[in-house]
């Protein structure tokens, strides 16, 4: 049987102190960059790996953080993963994640078995504007973070932009660009951050004299462009359309592409999330940019406080968006405007 590889022997060959080793995966006491990634470096050469269960039973405690997001298609999900894994990561400590697929059953389901593992802590994204009734009833027991959706301030740590803001800076473009008839598109209205959203930029069209509807096409986005499709064939074309997610904005894009509606053109599309391929197009898109990093941070701090003992009060943390203005967004009187309803 081959011989498991310890920490001695990572220290051995790396030309280190089984102690050194020892805190580069831990993140017990702080190691620099470049030491830690030559002890990992060594470590991986070796195929050494962190016997996790003994671990906590020496420490009375796991390095293991738990992440339930709604939807791992969404790449704004992804990104906030990847970002908090690297943020962990520096601090000594693995993620597991969950996926609830939209679904509140399936949302239990997976933290349920994310609670098994006997995390250090959890970060939840939930699937509706509703706190997991499990993390009401563990968090004087275990760190949590909400993050992203939920109403009001409930009495756990949130973290999540300020969607008001994110739909009056749409506007306000827009209006900068003279457009009076403005399509604003979401995903799910019943959902907290949709509505605000779209609450935000109808409002600040409206003062400026414009006219803004709201319609609902779904997270998916091949569904999505056959409603936004259906929309358009009972509708004048509005010269402006806002997408309130990434998804939606796809959803947009494909419809568009479907029925040869040129972006920049025809009309003017903002999207939600700015990811590279949305710069890299050949009419690059004009996109309102979540801080990720910061969100990531945010949901990093606030547990990582908690997991070494903060007992203050709750925090609940606002981060507000950017908009990247591309050649999708136009004045309304350079676009080929059609008052017709599509045929």
């Amino acid at each position: 049987m081959k011989k498991s590889i310890s920490i001695i022997d990572v220290a051995k060959s790396a030309g280190v102190s089984s102690a050194t080793v020892s805190n580069v995966f831990s993140g017990k006491k702080p190691v620099s960059d470049e030491l830690a990634k030559h002890v990992r470096s060594v470590a991986d050469q070796l195929g050494y790996s962190v016997n996790r269960t003994a671990s906590v039973l020496r420490s009375g405690r796991s390095k293991i953080v738990g992440i339930l997001v709604p939807d791992l298609s969404d790449h704004f999900f992804t990104s906030i993963i990847t970002e908090i894994e690297r943020i962990a990561g520096a601090s000594g400590y693995e993620i597991i994640v969950g996926n609830s697929n939209n679904d509140v059953n399936a949302e239990e389901r997976r933290l349920n078995a994310l609670l098994s593992w006997r995390p250090a802590g959890m970060a939840v994204f939930p699937c509706s504007n509703e706190v997991p009734g499990r993390v009401l009833e563990e968090r004087k027991n275990l760190p949590f973070v909400i993050a992203d959706r939920f109403s009001g301030e409930p009495e756990v740590d949130t973290v999540a932009i300020d969607n008001l803001h994110a739909g009056s800076i749409v506007a306000n473009c827009l209006a900068e660009f003279g457009h009076q008839r403005v399509l604003l598109l979401g995903s799910d209205l019943e959902l907290e951050p949709i509505r605000l959203r779209c609450e935000g930029a109808r409002r600040e069209i409206e003062q400026s004299g414009g006219v803004a509807e709201i319609a609902e096409v779904g997270a998916n986005p091949h569904i999505g462009a056959e409603r936004l499709g259906r929309w358009l064939d009972s509708h004048d074309r509005p010269t402006a359309i806002c997408a309130m997610t990434d998804m939606v904005t796809l959803a947009i894009l494909s419809c568009f592409a479907q029925r040869g509606i040129k972006v920049g053109e025809d009309i003017s599309l903002i999207g939600f999330d700015d990811y590279l391929w949305m710069s890299a197009r050949m009419t690059p898109l004009t996109a309102v940019c979540q801080p990720v990093e910061a969100i990531a941070q945010s949901v990093w701090d606030c547990l990582n406080a908690r997991m070494n003992g903060d007992d203050s009060d709750t925090k609940h943390i606002v981060h507000r968006c950017s908009l990247s203005v591309r050649e999708s967004t136009r004045p309304a009187g350079n676009l080929n405007i059609q008052l017709d309803k599509t045929s």
